[in-house]
């Protein structure tokens, strides 16, 4: 199970946030999230060509590490994607001059 997405703000903290702090949200998400696609496809590639090397390819802990990893980075992004989604939606909803 992942803990990280336990370090991302809820959505009622997000209600509390600066247009400023919300803006900040945003394009943290937007970054880590573009990251985390980036290494995730990375780590596809590697495994795709380590596991076709017939001399050394990987063993089954190796395997089911990676497994773990991916699966708990598929469900950051997906947290990341989220909390982006509503920093973008309590951005909108910031009256102008406020």
């Amino acid at each position: 199970m992942s803990y990280w997405s336990d370090l991302l703000p809820r959505h009622e903290a997000l209600k509390n946030m600066t247009p400023g702090q919300l803006k900040a949200t945003e394009q943290a998400t937007e970054s880590c999230v573009s990251v985390l696609a980036h290494g995730i496809s990375g780590i596809g590639h590697l495994l795709a060509c380590t596991a076709s090397n017939g001399e050394t390819g990987l063993s089954p802990a190796a395997v089911t590490d990676i497994g773990w990893l991916l699966e708990s980075l598929g469900s950051l992004v997906g947290n990341l994607s989220d909390t982006g989604a509503a920093a973008t939606y309590h951005l909108s909803e910031v009256k102008p001059g406020a």
